[in-house]
């Protein structure tokens, strides 16, 4: 929000020392040379839009993947609980996999916004799938399911490594520099013409003023999938926790025997 501040201010800025200049040497209204400047400020104008939707697309998209890669993280999650809840001995597993779900929400989130995946929920993921492998379970069923767990385990771990790649990404800067320079162009270039404002002039360089800032700050606020306007929140991981608890009441916790 601070970078998009100071974008505003400084084209507010940049306008009124232009309209101020132009007040007091600008020449009256004349035809000569308006028409080539109208289509090159035209030209620049459709330039920006094109990059600027593009661009919006581009970040939707990046926000509907992640989305779709963190439901698949939490379905994976759920579905390796439903495997080992039958297993007396996966217990421990049981407390780990909640300690992860729970992990990922309070210590992953608030470094995603900044790209970043916190090692203490990679540990924990480490030590279950360790924990996962060690298991000898009693009985062919446990073993089936153990082995559907351990399956589970490992597409867990690319899943966390696709939700740090996620996380990892944004709008390519060429983007964000194509839409400041021809935005910088359809602000500036009708000013060339070096004609004198009137009201019906300031009106539009307000409108192109305000565009060129609304696009680019609106661009900024959506670029990254778990900051600014659309970020992505918890809401798998937590909506997950609470199908542990359903599961649990299907099978509670027991301790093998002895």
């Amino acid at each position: 929000m601070g970078w998009i501040s100071v974008l505003a201010v400084a084209a507010v800025a940049i306008t009124l020392v232009a309209l101020l200049v132009l007040r007091k040497k600008g020449r009256e209204g004349e035809d000569q040379g308006v028409a080539s400047v109208d289509f090159a400020a035209n030209l620049a104008l459709a330039v920006y839009l094109l990059v600027l939707a593009y661009a919006v697309v581009l970040c939707r998209d990046a926000i509907s993947t992640s989305e779709t890669d963190i439901r698949a993280e939490t379905e994976t999650l759920s579905e390796m609980y439903w495997s080992i809840a039958p297993i007396p001995e996966a217990a421990a597993i049981r407390a780990q996999i909640r300690d992860y779900s729970a992990k990922s929400v309070s210590l992953d989130w608030p470094l995603m916004t900044q790209g970043e995946l916190s090692p203490v929920p990679t540990k924990l993921l480490e030590d279950m799938r360790a924990q996962v492998i060690r298991l000898r379970p009693f009985g062919d069923e446990s073993k089936s399911l153990l082995q559907n767990a351990a399956s589970h385990a490992s597409e867990v771990a690319h899943a966390r490594s696709v939700r740090g790649d996620d996380a990892n990404t944004g709008l390519e800067s060429i983007f964000v520099i194509s839409m400041i320079i021809s935005g910088l162009l359809v602000i500036v270039l009708p000013w060339t013409a070096g004609t004198r404002p009137t009201r019906v002039s300031i009106t539009g360089d307000a409108v192109r003023v305000s565009v060129v800032v609304i696009g680019i700050g609106f661009i900024t606020l959506i670029s990254h999938p778990f900051n600014g306007l659309s970020a992505i929140g918890p809401d798998d991981f937590v909506a997950v926790q609470q199908q542990y608890d359903q599961i649990d009441a299907r099978f509670p916790v027991r301790f093998p025997a002895g």
